[in-house]
């Protein structure tokens, strides 16, 4: 996934703040006016290895195996542990207790990235 960013603000000689523009999905917004902000303006701290200064454009990517990855733990992993949770302890708490336990997890990896 590529998108072109503004450098907002330097973090460190080798990170920045850029605003980066959320697409949809879909790439059709004028039709179906189904996502509720599809232009929404998202900030992100990037590698910095050019020296970009506030101001400047530049071009950020990100992997498709790491946007897969994070999706999975967003997506599957509650399920997952959901069914887990419900199998092993044969309750709905214990069920919950497991999605809860991958919500912490995709929150906590959130964090870290």
């Amino acid at each position: 996934m590529t998108n072109t960013a503004t450098v907002v603000k330097l973090e460190s000689a080798r990170r920045a703040t850029v605003r980066v523009t959320r697409e949809n999905a879909c790439g059709d917004c004028g039709k179906c006016k189904g996502c509720p902000n599809p232009r929404e303006m998202v900030y992100v701290t990037a590698k910095n290895p050019i020296g970009a200064e506030p101001g400047d454009q530049v071009v950020v990517t990100a992997g498709t195996r790491q946007i897969l990855s994070l999706a999975a733990l967003v997506y599957l992993l509650p399920v997952v542990l959901f069914l887990a949770g419900w199998l092993i302890s044969g309750s709905l708490w214990g069920a919950a207790a497991g999605a809860a336990v991958s919500v912490a997890a995709a929150f906590g990896v959130n964090r870290r990235i």
